[in-house]
């Protein structure tokens, strides 16, 4: 399934970067970068050393990475998804989405974990899936050979590390997402 076509529908949640953030950082960057760019012709002329060029090609490759329209969507770097009857492990780069019944939720842990690969883990969830579903989940969310982390027969643990919000916000977000599972 594609991320992109659960964007428009209604009742989703998404667990994405708050907009008060990410779109003061996102124009923080495209001026940083149109800054650099104009500096640095600014500097260099007339004649344009190493360094003036160097300013030049750096803040133009991060000015046309902040042009991109698919940069300024929030959805992309979401990791997790919700509505009433499905939880959605989303691959907002590859725009991949895996959607698992609500049903499959087993526990929500909320405390701080450091992954396999040494990053922080901002809260897990415990998933009963069947193995078909495990290898679809770990191919959409790129995990590649890694193998699932398995607590007990059937049911596996899903870290997630880009929660984008602050502890209180983060438990509040995750305590709707329990409770509307216990509905």
């Amino acid at each position: 399934m594609k991320a992109s076509e659960l964007v428009g529908k209604d009742g989703i949640f998404w667990l994405q970067p708050p907009a008060g953030r990410f779109y003061p950082v996102m124009v923080g960057l495209l001026l940083l970068s149109l800054g650099a760019v104009g500096i640095a012709l600014w500097q260099g002329y007339p004649q344009m050393g190493l360094l003036p060029w160097v300013g030049v090609i750096f803040g133009g490759i991060v000015l046309l990475m902040m042009l991109v329209p698919r940069h300024w969507q929030a959805w992309r770097m979401a990791e997790l998804a919700w509505d009433a009857e499905h939880l959605y492990l989303i691959n907002g780069s590859q725009d991949r989405a895996k959607a698992v019944s609500r049903a499959a939720l087993i526990e929500v842990d909320r405390e701080r974990r450091v992954g396999h690969n040494g990053e922080w883990l901002a809260f897990s969830l415990d998933l009963a899936m069947a193995q078909d579903d495990i290898d679809e989940a770990t191919e959409v969310l790129g995990l590649g050979g890694e193998p699932a982390h398995e607590i007990s027969p059937g049911i596996y643990r899903f870290g997630f590390k880009r929660a984008w919000h602050s502890r209180s916000a983060l438990g509040r977000i995750l305590a709707k997402l329990v409770s509307n599972q216990a509905d």
